[in-house]
């Protein structure tokens, strides 16, 4: 999208307004793969919306630092396992992953209720629908103005 549709502001609604916020909110998969290199403070499932995967990371991360400093190699070594499992299963489903979370989030922005009508919207008022002319009555309502406005100068030329 060219970034001048992006700085444009429709808010107050309507699916122009609703299509820029939505394209501000979804998930970019240069960023994801650059935050998974943040694998141990889980900074790529924050960005996804994963919380509970958010957290074990930096869980496993500081009970594999207390393995370390306490000298409990057992602990070490299975929070370390455990940040390795997780971080395979995480660069073999990173690109699942981005597009199940673009499409909640678009989910949730095209469900979402919309502002509704203003106030004093009162629908159309009369009776009678409103139907657009045919091509055949334009152009014959065209002829009738080109005729109507070529006597008027023929008027003005005498």
């Amino acid at each position: 999208m060219n970034p001048k549709w992006r700085a444009l502001d429709l808010e107050g609604g309507g699916l122009q307004a609703m299509n820029l916020r939505l394209a501000r909110t979804l998930r970019r998969r240069p960023t994801a793969w650059l935050l998974l290199l943040l694998f141990p403070a889980g900074a790529h499932r924050w960005y996804l919306h994963e919380p509970v995967a958010a957290i074990a990371y930096p869980a496993l991360t500081l009970g594999a630092a207390a393995g370390w400093a306490w000298g409990l190699p057992w602990l070490l070594f299975t929070a370390l396992a455990a940040v390795a499992l997780l971080l395979v299963v995480d660069i073999a489903s990173l690109e699942n992953r981005i597009a199940t979370c673009n499409r909640r989030l678009r989910m949730a922005a095209y469900l979402s209720p919309g502002p509704g009508a203003p106030a004093d919207f009162r629908g159309r008022t009369g009776d009678k629908p409103v139907r657009v002319p045919g091509f055949a009555e334009q152009e014959k309502l065209l002829r009738a103005l080109a005729e109507k406005s070529a006597d008027a100068g023929d008027r003005k030329a005498q």
